[in-house]
Order: C-alpha cells, then sequence, then structure tokens
C-alpha cells in the first residue's frame, strides 16, 4: 500500500480507520496494564505473592514502560508509523504469554517487566497516530475515542477477565490478551496505510534531551507524571482495599468494573465533546475538584457515598481529566517530532504510575487479617498530586 500523505486525509472514512486501529492498539495495551490490579488477590492464593506485592509488580511494570518510552523518544520519528506499531504490539503479545510460566514474585515481576518494555511504545503510537491524522478542531473527539478503551476494558474485557480467572486460574486472561494482540496485528497488516508524512514534515530531531528544554514540554511532563501518581497511588490498591478493609465480596468486583467502564466510557465521550466547545482548562478545574471530593470520602474515612458510587465516579473523573490533559498537550509538538514527544509522555507517565504504585506499597501495610493499612495517607498524597494538573494547565494555555 502507498504511504499515506497526511495532507491528503480529507475522507473521514480514512481518518475513521485510523482511529480505530490506534483504539484497538490502545486497547490491547491497557488490558495487559489493568489486567494484574484487580487481580491481586488472586494472584497472591496461587503463588507466593502477597496482596502488598501486587503494587511492586505493577510498580516495576510501569517503570518498564517508563524506560523503554524514555528510549524510543530518540527514535520514533525516523520509521513508518505502521511498523512502529506492528513492532510494539507484537512484542506486547508474545511477552503478555510469558506471564503464566511465573512461579513466584521474582519471575512474575521479570516477565511484566518485560511485557513493559513494548508497553511504552504502543502507548506512544496509538496517540501519535490519531494525532498526526485528525486535525485540531476535531482532536478531542478523536482522542476521547481512543482513551475510552480504558472505560471498555473496565466494561468488557476486565469482568470477562475476572470471571474467567475465578473459573479457569489466574492466568487464563493473559492467554486471551495475547489472542487479541495477535488480532490486532492482523488488523494492522491489513488495513493500515504507512504513515510517513512527518519524515518529509521537518527534520526528524526528536531526542530526550531536546525535548526536555523546551519549558512548555517540561510543564507538560510534569502534570502528566503528578497526574499518573495521583491516580496510581489509588488505582494499584482499590481491588484489595474494597474486599479487604471494606467487606466487598469477590463476586461482586465483576459489578464494579462494569459499572465504572459503562459511566466512564459515557464521561470521555462528553468530555472530548466539552473539551472542543468549552477548552480543556474549566473541564479540568471542575473534574478535579470533583475527583478530590470522591478520593477524599472513599479513603481517607469510613465512606459515606457507596462504594459503588465512589469506584464509578473515581474511574469517570480520572479519564475525563486525562481527555484535557491529552488535548492540550497535543498542542505542542511539531509534527516531526510528535511520536517522540508522545513516547516522552508515555514514559513520564508510567514513570508516575510505578512511583505511585511503589508509594503506596512503601506506606501500605498488611494487618493480620489481610486488610491495608495507612490507605488515608495514600490518599491525602493523591489529593495534594492531583491538584497540580490544572495550575499546570493554565500556564500552558497562557503561553499559546
Amino acid at each position: 500500500m502507498k504511504a499515506l500523505s497526511l495532507s491528503r486525509l480529507g475522507s473521514f472514512g480514512l481518518e475513521s480507520r485510523i482511529v480505530l486501529i490506534a483504539t484497538l492498539v490502545q486497547f490491547v495495551n491497557v488490558m495487559d496494564f489493568m489486567m494484574v490490579m484487580p487481580l491481586g488477590p488472586d494472584i497472591s492464593k496461587a503463588l507466593p505473592v502477597t496482596n502488598a506485592d501486587i503494587g511492586l509488580i505493577c510498580g516495576c511494570y510501569t517503570l518498564a514502560v517508563s524506560f523503554s518510552g524514555l528510549v524510543c523518544s530518540n527514535f520514533l520519528d525516523r520509521f513508518d508509523r505502521k511498523h512502529v506499531a506492528l513492532a510494539a504490539v507484537a512484542g506486547l503479545t508474545i511477552s503478555t504469554i510469558l506471564a503464566p510460566l511465573a512461579q513466584g514474585l521474582w519471575s512474575l515481576v521479570f516477565y511484566r517487566v518485560l511485557a513493559g518494555l513494548f508497553g511504552g511504545p504502543a502507548a506512544a503510537i496509538a496517540l501519535t497516530i490519531t494525532t498526526d491524522a485528525v486535525p485540531p478542531e476535531r482532536r478531542g473527539r478523536a482522542l476521547a475515542i481512543v482513551m475510552g478503551t480504558f472505560s471498555i476494558a473496565a466494561i468488557v474485557a476486565l469482568p470477562f477477565g475476572l470471571e474467567l480467572a475465578r473459573v479457569g486460574g489466574w492466568m487464563c486472561p493473559f492467554y486471551v490478551i495475547s489472542g487479541a494482540g495477535l488480532l490486532v496485528m492482523g488488523v494492522i497488516l491489513v488495513y493500515m496505510p504507512s504513515m510517513t508524512d512527518h519524515k518529509r514534515a521537518g527534520k526528524t530531531r526528536g531526542s530526550f534531551i531536546k525535548l526536555v528544554r523546551d519549558k512548555a514540554n517540561y510543564m507538560a511532563l510534569c502534570m502528566f507524571g503528578s497526574s499518573k501518581c495521583s491516580s496510581f497511588l489509588i488505582i494499584t490498591n482499590i481491588s484489595a482495599f474494597f474486599q479487604l478493609n471494606r467487606g466487598l465480596p469477590r463476586a461482586e468486583l465483576s459489578v464494579l468494573y462494569f459499572a465504572a467502564g459503562v459511566v466512564s466510557l459515557v464521561a470521555v465521550q462528553i468530555a472530548g465533546r466539552l473539551n472542543d466547545r468549552v477548552g480543556p482548562i474549566a473541564l479540568n478545574i471542575v473534574t478535579t475538584a470533583f475527583l478530590v471530593a470522591f478520593i477524599a470520602d472513599g479513603f481517607m474515612h469510613l465512606n459515606v457515598t457507596p462504594l459503588l458510587v465512589i469506584f464509578v465516579m473515581f474511574s469517570a473523573l480520572v479519564c475525563m481529566r486525562d481527555v484535557s490533559a491529552a488535548a492540550e498537550g497535543s498542542k505542542i509538538p511539531q509534527p516531526y517530532e510528535r511520536a517522540s514527544f508522545m513516547a516522552l509522555i508515555s514514559s513520564v507517565q508510567h514513570f508516575g504510575n510505578g512511583v505511585g504504585a511503589l508509594i503506596s506499597s512503601a506506606i501500605l501495610t498488611t494487618s493480620a487479617d489481610g486488610a491495608l493499612v495507612g490507605m488515608a495517607v495514600v490518599a491525602g498524597l493523591s489529593i495534594v498530586l492531583a491538584l497540580i494538573q490544572p495550575i499546570v494547565l493554565v500556564k500552558l494555555a497562557a503561553r499559546y
């Protein structure tokens, strides 16, 4: 197939096809990323792993994603977007199927780190091809579709994976994710055009050093990193906390993820449209205020709001904030450095995820009955970090 010139992307059908492929790439990546957290109690029953170790496993995975994103930021823009997408999904698929071979904590950490090394470029290329294909006036909606994979995963894949694990063991979901990866590889091969227009738009000079020298880039990276650290302080432990501290039955966990996914999917599409109409700042300030309120109620004391509402609203508000931040951040890089910048953002985001998971693992302890101790401290830190994003967004908007 001939190389795609982005100047010829007037066809809405071609634009929609690329957004769909980006969504599929992101879906496999998200599923690989998300599955370990809710499976924590199941894994701890099958392997010599404690509930507190889940933060360590997830943290090492996300740090590996961060490392790969940092390395890839030096050269991703030198290649055809299609080739990058295919290589990233292939590596993710192969490494994910190895996870069931784990016999203990450190072998599982090793296999998850291997998967994480391909997660960085996978996340970067999904957002890059979307940004390349969609003009700014429609970009909020397009990014909302791609980022809606988190919600779709929560609606369909996570409940299915949890039930599959309950019936067939914790290893089964990883086999299914690998199968999905193979299907996505086929879609990329057959339906994705070559995308090389960025190589003609200017000198491909994206690199870690040059990108971070720019103040706007630096501010954006701080915004993305602190936001993910804030979220992951809670996300890593939410399944165990609700089950072991709040008495949520294991059988109801799938219902919570399903409900959160449905609401988040609707919320993220609303966020995409609001972002294009009212701008990212107002959207981010409002969603941050509500997020802080639900974190405080759900994790700093005995909750007043029902667990279902807390879980659903936390998930939806995190996704809505991400849409506004991604839309504003996509305006910063030039086309010839876009994949490098997205890889760097992915690196910083997953570094924030990893730091959040490791900090929560360091703060939390496990009581004799298995409950997590210290969650109020973790929630307080999450709130402080969440407030950084709207402040930085205001400063970034003033520069453009």
